[in-house]
């Protein structure tokens, strides 16, 4: 379905730069002023590692220029761990940056606006009171046996939020979530009312989104309906990519669900490296040396625990070309295209 650029990975983690020098991925991406524009979360080697936002620009896609140091870096308690996994839409004159600001224990969707791309304000958790329990959220991990354990998780715990690039009815619409989908709406678009109810889940059998799903890209607009990017995870702990069709006019109204995934690990740099959810996360192999670091991979792949991820943040549809940006084993950023017409034939309007 997708071609893989031959540049892949297009951006690695930078030793000269102390904050990227260990891992950097999950980019939010936009093309403006005929220019691709990526927004990626980075890591560097040492205590207490902390997700940064860094910056990068390119004309073609593939060659990026990237900025010597972090577009945006955490300033208070919610954000101690960092910043992470942000998104970019453009409503009218203004951008949207949804990212995830993480204090080491909780995560909370927030929000950044620009007029330019370059300077952004940060308004802080986009939620005030939505529940992610009362509003059936359920946490799912993998032990280090590989058995998959569930759990009510704390109150507070949203990510992942992809704003639509328009207005409907007059509101503001945003898909978001971990473990689960759900809708959102605002007035303003800085401030959000979350639904009480999953829009999207697991479902049951030998599908590739069998045990949970998590938000993707923005929507993009195409002439027959929202076209919605989510990853879907199984139970052997493998990312794919799979699609919604929503109505453009109605856009909590299914077309139509993907049932194979359309992306998937298969490269070698899509298939290793330092995956954040490895039993123990960044909290055990932060205080690790680079020697030690290499054997605990090592050890956790024998035993066939260690997940397989493609996770993509950012796509630009430019003519009918559909560019994805994507993080590969959670430590480097690659690209892939198809035509558009590729995906919109698979569903059931043909």
């Amino acid at each position: 379905m997708f071609n893989r650029s031959k540049q892949n990975p297009i951006l690695r983690p930078n030793p000269k730069h102390h904050w990227e020098s260990e891992k950097l991925y999950n980019p939010g991406a936009i093309f403006c002023n005929e220019k691709y524009h990526l927004y990626y979360r980075a890591i560097g080697h040492g205590k207490n590692w902390k997700s940064d936002i860094g910056y990068a620009v390119s004309k073609d896609g593939e060659k990026f220029k990237r900025f010597k140091s972090p577009l945006l870096t955490s300033e208070n308690k919610i954000e101690k761990r960092g910043l992470e996994d942000p998104r970019i839409t453009k409503i009218d004159d203004m951008f949207y940056m949804t990212y995830t600001a993480f204090d080491g224990i909780t995560p909370r969707l927030s929000i950044a606006t620009s007029p330019n791309l370059k300077k952004w304000q940060e308004h802080g958790p986009v939620f005030s009171d939505w529940s992610f329990d009362e509003a059936g959220g359920v946490y799912k991990k993998w032990n280090e046996e590989g058995k998959i354990f569930t759990k009510l998780k704390q109150k507070e715990w949203s990510k992942s939020g992809a704003i639509f690039p328009e207005k409907i009815n007059g509101q503001f619409y945003m898909l978001f979530g971990e473990y689960n989908i759900w809708f959102a709406t605002s007035s303003d678009g800085l401030h959000w009312t979350g639904d009480q109810k999953p829009f999207l889940g697991a479902r049951r059998g030998n599908f590739f989104d069998n045990t949970f799903v998590e938000m993707g890209p923005p929507p993009i607009k195409t002439k027959k309906g929202w076209l919605v990017l989510y990853h879907g995870i199984d139970k052997k702990y493998c990312y794919r990519i799979g699609f919604l069709l929503l109505d453009l006019n109605n856009p909590r109204k299914i077309i139509h669900r993907s049932t194979d995934a359309i992306f998937e690990p298969i490269m070698d740099y899509e298939l290793g490296g330092i995956v954040d959810v490895i039993s123990g996360g960044l909290d055990k192999m932060e205080n690790m040396s680079k020697l030690e670091l290499k054997k605990y991979l090592q050890e956790n792949a024998k035993k066939k625990i260690v997940p397989k991820v493609v996770f993509c943040c950012g796509a630009i549809l430019k003519n009918k070309t559909l560019s994805i940006f994507y993080g590969a084993g959670d430590s480097v950023i690659c690209t892939a295209n198809t035509n558009i017409d590729k995906i919109l034939n698979l569903t059931k309007l043909i």
